[in-house]
């Protein structure tokens, strides 16, 4: 049943699938209370906010290989966000992200949930502290299809980066940033070439 469109009063389905899986989850209210990561792209995730030389590399799982030019989603600070959809509704109550931590700089942010882009729930407020590198993040449990990051602060310029999402979070562990010291020839890029992720017209593209 649909029940709004922004266009015009018909209600649109491209195509439908059911799936079935001899897997056993936990149902809690009528929704999986999933165990692993399910902010994935084989779970069907995605990145619909954010600014990234690939578009999902928030969720590609890779949490070694980033640098100054890649491996990270970004968005200017005060204008914008990093907004992820779930493949469907999911109770969770955790999940870690990673800051990009390549040099000493800290972060600031909040995070936010919904089941619908209309209401938002307040789930994490980092917005008074400096946080570095991982971050394990929990709240009372409750349904969530989107995830938005939003950045504060950045002690070193007006961006925010991060490396992964994991939902819910596959470790407690809150690692010490890996503080890769520049190399002295290098020179970060003025205005590098990223992909700009649908959504996010409003998102400026900068530099690390």
């Amino acid at each position: 049943v649909g029940t709004n469109n922004t266009v015009n009063k018909v209600f649109h389905v491209v195509s439908f699938e059911i799936m079935f899986t001899s897997t056993p989850v936990n149902i809690e209210k009528g929704l999986i209370v999933p165990i692993h990561n399910v902010a994935t792209i084989a779970s069907s995730a995605s990145v619909v906010e954010g600014v990234s030389r690939s578009r999902n590399a928030l969720l590609d799982g890779e949490t070694k290989r980033y640098d100054w030019d890649s491996g990270y989603t970004c968005h200017q600070l005060g204008s914008g966000s990093i907004l992820v959809q779930l493949g469907q509704p999911y109770l969770l109550d955790s999940m870690r992200i990673l800051l990009w931590d390549c040099d000493d700089r800290s972060y600031s942010y909040y995070v936010e949930v919904s089941v619908n882009l209309w209401d938002w729930e307040l789930v994490w407020d980092k917005t008074r502290e400096n946080c570095q590198s991982w971050q394990y993040i929990t709240f009372t449990r409750r349904p969530v299809v989107f995830i938005r990051i939003i950045g504060t602060h950045n002690t070193a310029n007006e961006v925010f980066h991060c490396v992964h999402l994991e939902c819910p979070a596959q470790s407690e562990d809150v690692a010490s940033p890996r503080l890769e010291p520049r190399p002295r020839h290098y020179s970060l890029p003025t205005q590098p070439q990223m992909a700009l992720v649908p959504l996010a017209a409003e998102a400026k593209e900068d530099e690390v």
